[in-house]
């Protein structure tokens, strides 16, 4: 039977792995900002959310050793066991000791699992069927995602103990299904692993981080930037949304798709736009900087139809932007032995907005209110949008989008 078709069967208990790992823990993380509103001021809240992101950043590269070294799902189940213990740390009430052990006892799960089914993925995919699979996979974390935030309005308000059980039996389940996910393949190890000749790079980190972004400038730079930028944003963003939700002043189901559409509607989004034209991505990176910059700086006037509208407008305009430069970074690679490290440095990026995000918030949206808040997120995103045209603008991208691999999942959610 072709390979293709039994992707869905075969990984069954996996992909249901993603979706409650991504419903538990996604939902944990969301309700940070309003359960910390509870115990301390919103700027303390930031700074812890920071501090643990910079927590997960420093581990990003060691974590992906211990994949490696140890094997990606047996990563996998410990980085969930961790969550569980985290989430149960409610279970003694909301306060301030047990918002900072669940902060950082879920940024564990996190820090094992987003490079974790990144690399779980990449050893089980074939030339048949890999496109299939990184979708599957994308298509799974999201549909989690979708859940938590569906799920928020109803659970907000309510006690620690109530939100621990509910959280602790969400990621139980997501650990018993983990125990049933195909074991793992083609795990690296030094014997098999030649430093120059794989994308696992164990030494020389800082030389080599440097080498293969100059040699992949200037997509490699824009995309480093974007990354940072949208971290920013949608770190801003899943700080602020689920305050106001916890408020109760305006419609939470809405603000809820609201959040939803931030990454679900990257799928049928990434689908059209992989269908353009060559001579297209030009235009595409800008137009895509512009109408995520535009999308950004409007999303916080109105907070009902319209805050749905201009998140859906916001990934558009995220995906038009990232797709071509992923080809483009294809495109200037010609030597492709570093892979594994670009997207590390780029992940990195990530989770430096994400770090930086958050710590805005709790700031601005105390002093100045949720409008203001998400305004301000929208800056760095314009910034990037000025960097490409006065700098970047004028260079050649001459790979069809088409020929080049799948980009690696843009996250709009805390990973």
């Amino acid at each position: 039977m072709n390979k293709r078709v039994t992707l869905i069967p075969h990984y069954f208990a996996f992909w249901i792995f993603l979706i409650l790992f991504k419903f538990g823990a996604g939902l944990q993380y969301t309700l940070l900002s309003p359960l910390g509103a509870r115990v301390m001021p919103l700027w303390l809240v930031g700074l812890i959310i920071f501090l643990a992101s910079v927590f997960q950043l420093a581990l990003d590269i060691p974590a992906g050793y211990l994949l490696d070294r140890f094997g990606y799902k047996k990563m996998l189940v410990v980085g969930t066991a961790v969550a569980i213990v985290g989430v149960a740390a409610f279970f003694y009430g909301i306060s301030a000791l047990s918002l900072v052990v669940s902060i950082f006892l879920v940024a564990v799960g996190w820090l094992l699992f987003s490079p974790g089914i990144s690399a779980y993925s990449l050893s089980h995919a074939d030339r048949h069927n890999s496109i299939k699979f990184m979708a599957y996979r994308d298509i799974f974390t999201s549909l989690g995602i979708v859940l938590s935030v569906a799920s928020l309005p109803f659970i907000v308000n309510a006690s620690g103990s109530t939100i621990a059980m509910y959280l602790s039996v969400i990621l139980i389940f997501s650990l018993i299904a983990i125990f049933f996910a195909p074991r793992d393949k083609n795990i690296i190890n030094e014997k098999t692993a030649p430093h120059q000749k794989t994308h696992h790079q164990r030494r020389f980190l800082i030389s080599n981080v440097s080498k293969v972004i100059k040699r992949l400038t200037p997509a490699s730079t824009l995309l480093l930037l974007l990354t940072a930028a949208s971290g920013i944003f949608y770190g801003i963003v899943w700080f602020v949304i689920p305050l106001i939700i916890s408020l109760q002043i305006y419609n939470g189901a809405i603000l809820s798709a609201g959040l939803a559409m931030f990454d679900f509607s990257v799928i049928l989004v990434g689908s059209f736009l992989s269908n353009m034209a060559k001579r297209s991505l030009k235009k595409m990176i800008w137009g895509g900087l512009l109408v995520f910059s535009i999308s950004g700086f409007l999303l916080g006037i109105n907070f009902g139809i319209l805050f749905v509208v201009f998140a859906i407008l916001s990934t558009t305009g995220n995906e038009m932007a990232s797709l071509p430069l992923w080809v483009w970074l294809h495109e200037l690679d010609t030597q492709h032995n570093k892979d594994g490290l670009m997207s590390g440095v780029v992940n990195l990026s990530g989770d430096f907005g994400w770090a930086v995000g958050p710590l805005l918030a709790g700031f601005s949206y105390q002093l100045f209110g949720p409008t203001f808040a998400i305004t301000l997120g929208a800056i760095p995103i314009a910034g990037v949008l000025a960097v490409y045209y006065f700098i970047i603008k004028t260079k050649a991208i001459n790979t069809p989008l088409f020929k080049a691999p799948t980009k690696p999942h843009f996250l709009r959610h805390k990973s």
